[in-house]
């Protein structure tokens, strides 16, 4: 597998408003298959978010803050 990248982010989005258009498309047409692809697109939808998230988690490693920040590194006197 790659080496993650925040860029992957960029297949959530459409993932997503491809899933919200399913969901308006099941109830205008109100079928059985329409009702499954809805379901299908909106679960991918969720597992690609919420797996961009701990893959976010994971690779900071705390980047936000690093180790030479004066804030974090700050002594009272």
């Amino acid at each position: 597998m790659r080496r993650f990248n925040v860029a992957w982010w960029a297949y959530s989005y459409p993932l997503t408003v491809l899933a919200l258009a399913s969901i308006e498309y099941a109830q205008e047409v109100k079928g059985v298959i329409s009702h499954i692809l809805m379901l299908l697109l909106l679960v991918i939808s969720v597992l690609v978010s919420l797996g961009l998230v701990v893959f976010t988690v994971i690779n900071t490693k705390l980047m936000i803050l690093p180790d030479n920040d004066p804030i974090t590194n700050y002594s009272s006197p």
